[in-house]
């Protein structure tokens, strides 16, 4: 599923937030949303559940607006894990997860229990499923969500930083995960060689507003990276033929 933002304005506080924001994660493709600290990634994610509300824009699932479904239909459509960890009561593991197959309507206790099992070894994380999800690292928390976006069973997954609390073994494996997965896949990243390395599309935000689109080595060029984020790096190709950034140190 395509999934378009289309000329995003946002208002906070009397700030403006976003300016007219346009991003497509094109479908089975790995978009990626990047930019410095406080330029908008994580608001304009948002916007697609109404947390934050949009001043002017569209937001299109496959050409056709967002404000023409249900939160039901939306539940079948997409999944979304946010940056943060937290939940409100003393779930397992299990149920946590169990939550997203029964937004999908799935009722039969079988079935449930196969999804969500699929889901937690998909995450390596199924030796875990009875814990309390309060008792939790925000590394483990983070694996169970991503879990419980898997077991929607949907075609297209957004998420906003979920790289964050991990270490860099897995940082990797969910982002391997999320590669071999072939689903449409919009994610904010802060780390500009993740970025490079595993997505097919960069959409560059600053101050609210887009600098340039395109792959990872049409983005990311030297003067683009000192301009936006004030460091020294680029995009290139490694030995392997994958793409890496490259940090100079001055």
């Amino acid at each position: 599923m395509k999934v378009e933002y289309r000329d995003i304005c946002v208002t906070l506080g009397g700030k403006k937030i976003l300016n007219q924001v346009n991003v497509v994660a094109e479908s089975g493709k790995i978009t990626g949303v990047i930019g410095p600290n406080g330029c908008g990634k994580s608001t304009l994610l948002k916007t697609t559940l109404g947390i934050y509300p949009r001043d002017s824009g569209d937001i299109l699932l496959n050409d056709s607006s967002l404000a023409g479904f249900s939160s039901k239909q939306l539940a079948r459509l997409y999944g979304y894990v946010g940056q943060g960890n937290s939940a409100a009561f003393d779930f397992s593991v299990y149920d946590i997860v169990a939550m997203a197959v029964q937004v999908q309507g799935r009722k039969v206790k079988r079935v449930e229990k196969d999804i969500v099992m699929m889901a937690l070894e998909q995450l390596d994380i199924a030796h875990i499923c009875d814990r309390n999800i309060q008792n939790l690292s925000g590394g483990e928390k983070k694996m169970v969500f991503i879990a419980r976006a898997f077991a929607q069973g949907v075609d297209t997954i957004i998420l906003d930083e979920p790289t964050n609390h991990l270490d860099i073994k897995h940082q990797l494996f969910i982002l391997d995960i999320l590669r071999r997965s072939k689903k449409t896949i919009l994610i904010v990243l802060h780390d500009l060689r993740l970025a490079a390395h595993y997505c097919d599309k960069l959409y560059l935000v600053n101050n609210g507003c887009n600098v340039c689109n395109g792959t990872p080595v049409e983005v990311l060029k030297k003067d683009i990276v000192e301009r936006v984020f004030g460091v020294n790096g680029y995009a290139c190709e490694a030995r392997d033929g994958s793409l890496d950034f490259t940090l100079q140190m001055n």
